[in-house]
């Protein structure tokens, strides 16, 4: 650490992380309890806004009754029958007093109201002057009450609940969180473990090992990178190896060539047969090096794509000038499809792999026809090789593409299909195949994310040697 940052860190010591579960109460559960709190006063205010006004329209509505009564030109007597008689059948308006601008004020008194009962009053007025009547609010203070009781109920009710949840989110967070600690513990302590943590500093805790946990990680990548370093060294080593065998195995092969096809034999057709089985078997050696060798190279990850844009017709073009010669001698034709798909990829890959299926297929069809067609499936490629010949046995299409296994009257040894399928895997695809004896053979390979744009016409130069078979 920098000396600054030294100097200043017993000034600003570090913020205690808190737990999970209290940040859950804070930003979770406690505002939701005070919305429901802040609902439950406001429907309490309301309701009692509510009955309150209910009230007063009950009172307004009976004086309105009782003033209908009063008339101009009553007696004392007759206005107070008349009002009593009114009050009789105004409940609760016990009390009505009539205040008169020349006489003296009249009240008229139900008798039904308790001399401490609280009221209501209402004023209005009255042809003979303005009346006041009084009304017996004890309904109305004990719903009042009743509204305020159920709201302390509520109100208690939500902490309760805001209690229970706060415990109940305590005790749902901490317990995972000791026992995820306890397992980075013992995972990162086998021998050793930490013991003594509590519930109150388990993040810390939690937080430490994962510093720890940090840190060990940065030492494995470390520990990969030196790895993938030597791997990358031990590849490059065995490349050398490979290239200095094959170079080694090729020259004597090469000499012996030239010395076979350098001999004379002259008339003795007996020297003419062994000279010709020499050259034959001096050139299947050379294809089980070449194999063997391509196998060891995709094996020791030694080869690498370099994509390039291009068309199906440039590997078309090159694969016909390869198999020419065999599909000729065997009598197969072979026919082509979708030489104008464009796509991205390395060309040599993809040569050597289209070569390989097709001199499997030829091999396996004579005096039959090859079907090589490039598909496009979306933003990807299938590539497949179909052939009407003699078809695959299922037990040998489980093993078909190991080394060695030779397909039925195939001359080769049984390595094309092995070194297909690394080609195959080097470039990210899949290979497959699908056969029926007596029914003839696809073989497949899938090429993701190798499409490019649409498909266009093939140059003049490609469409051409497609046109001629």
């Amino acid at each position: 650490m920098p000396e600054g940052h030294i100097m200043l860190a017993p000034l600003f010591p570090a913020r205690r992380t808190a737990s999970p579960h209290r940040h859950i109460v804070r930003k979770g559960l406690l505002p939701t309890t005070l919305i429901a709190l802040a609902l439950t006063l406001m429907l309490t205010v309301m309701h009692l806004r509510a009955i309150s006004a209910e009230a007063l329209d009950v009172a307004r509505i009976q004086a309105v009754r009782i003033g209908s009564v009063v008339a101009p030109g009553l007696g004392d007597e007759r206005l107070r029958d008349l009002i009593g008689r009114a009050l009789a059948r105004s409940a609760p308006t016990d009390r009505v007093i009539l205040h008169r601008d020349d006489l003296p004020d009249l009240v008229v008194d139900s008798g039904r109201r308790p001399p401490s009962s609280p009221w209501l009053s209402v004023r209005l007025n009255t042809p003979m002057g303005e009346m006041e009547t009084f009304s017996d609010a004890s309904t109305l203070h004990e719903r009042r009450f009743a509204a305020w009781l159920m709201t302390g109920l509520l109100a208690t009710g939500i902490i309760f609940a805001f209690a229970f949840g706060a415990r109940t989110i305590e005790r749902e967070a901490a317990a995972p969180l000791a026992q995820l600690r306890e397992r980075l513990d013992l995972a990162l302590h086998p021998r050793d473990p930490r013991t003594g943590a509590t519930a109150t500093d388990d993040t810390v805790s939690l937080e430490a090992l994962l510093a720890e946990l940090a840190g060990l990680r940065e030492r494995q990548d470390a520990a990969m990178t030196e790895a993938l370093r030597l791997r990358l060294h031990e590849i490059a080593r065995h490349t050398r190896f490979l290239e200095q065998m094959g170079d080694h195995f090729r020259q004597p092969l090469q000499a012996l060539s030239l010395f076979v096809a350098g001999m004379q034999p002259g008339d003795d057709l007996r020297q003419r047969a062994v000279q010709g089985q020499m050259q034959h078997n001096l050139a299947r050696l050379g294809e089980l090096l070449d194999g063997l060798l391509d196998m060891a190279r995709f094996d020791a990850g030694a080869v690498e794509p370099e994509p390039v844009e291009l068309l199906a017709a440039d590997l078309f073009v090159r694969a016909r000038a390869a198999i020419a010669p065999d599909a000729a001698r065997l009598g197969v034709d072979v026919r082509w499809r979708g030489g104008a798909l464009p796509l991205r990829g390395d060309p040599t890959l993809l040569g050597e792999l289209l070569h390989r299926l097709l001199t499997s297929a030829v091999a396996c069809a004579p005096q039959g026809r090859v079907l090589v067609a490039m598909r496009r499936r979306g933003a990807d490629i299938r590539l497949e090789v179909r052939d009407n010949g003699i078809g695959i046995e299922p037990a040998q299409q489980e093993r078909l593409f190991e080394a060695f296994t030779r397909l039925p009257g195939h001359p080769g040894f049984g390595l094309g299909l092995a070194v297909a399928r690394r080609i195959a895997d080097t470039l990210g695809g899949a290979i497959g195949v699908r056969s029926r004896p007596g029914r003839g053979t696809l073989y497949w390979v899938h090429l993701p994310g190798v499409a490019m744009g649409n498909a266009r016409p093939a140059r003049a130069t490609l469409r051409e040697p497609l046109q001629r078979r």
